[in-house]
């Protein structure tokens, strides 16, 4: 029922809330589609825009809506939701979250390991890096810029077609590896011209840096991974921890 009951004890602007939610969820207003105005849902259901703006305001706020300056307020998309207590690879992201994954190859090579890289991957003295650098796409749409480095020795990465690829797939079937624990840093930055071409974006848009190290299932490095990710597209959840107080009784 798209009315509005003004003799019901539920306030207007919640009604309307609860029917703007309910319109998004059966896909009559889409992702990234532009709800009608404050003006127009004021005269469709003959209620004051004081009572709209408080229900669009709270739909703004829990991330439902989102309001571009000069353009209107649009349904927002809902981000991919990645439980930081047992991250996994973007190809499950992707799949848990209703996506389907894909990605583009801008680089696969050997090239000489940097301090870092020896450290990070420890590495026997000589040893090369794979780098591997890649547009990963969530429904064709691009998502993350993410660059790879694995120990030389797994070379048969360079003759793989990692296009639309699992990465993780191919060196569990080729080497019998698989990720393992990880240390990540996630940090906020802004897309650079070069990452705003890759992902789509205006140069400076808000993005999110992710550094990783990457551990096999024998807890030895496994790869280093620098990814720059749309803030728009991701959201990172992580279970609250029991805070336990030690008391001095002294």
């Amino acid at each position: 029922m798209n009315e509005l009951d003004p003799q019901s004890i539920v306030p207007l602007y919640k009604q309307l809330k609860d029917l703007l939610l309910q319109e998004i969820k059966e896909g009559i207003y889409k992702a990234n589609q532009k709800i009608p105005t404050e003006l127009e849902l004021s005269e469709k259901y003959q209620i004051s825009r004081m009572t709209v703006r408080k229900a669009l305001a709270e739909l703004v706020e829990e991330g439902a809506l989102a309001k571009k300056q000069g353009k209107g307020t649009f349904v927002q998309e809902e981000k991919m939701t990645e439980d930081l207590s047992s991250p996994n690879s973007f190809t499950n992201l992707c799949k848990r979250n209703g996506k389907v994954p894909g990605g583009k190859t801008l680089k696969c090579t050997l090239q000489e390991a940097k301090d870092r890289d020896r450290q990070q991957l420890k590495l026997e003295n000589g040893e090369m890096v794979i780098l591997v650098e890649r547009v990963r796409t969530a429904d064709d749409v691009p998502v993350m810029l993410e660059k790879l480095y694995f120990p030389g020795h797994l070379k048969n990465i360079l003759v793989e077609d990692l296009n639309n690829a699992s990465l993780y797939q191919i060196l569990l079937e080729k080497y019998g590896l698989q990720s393992g624990n990880s240390v990540m840093e996630i940090s906020v930055c802004e897309a650079t011209p070069e990452e705003a071409a890759e992902l789509k974006v205006k140069t400076g848009t808000p993005c999110l840096l992710m550094e990783e190290i990457v551990y096999d299932q024998y807890d030895k490095p496994f790869h280093r991974t620098k990814s720059v990710l749309r803030g728009d597209k991701f959201k990172y959840i992580s279970p609250r921890m029991n805070v336990v107080k030690h008391v001095n009784s002294n």
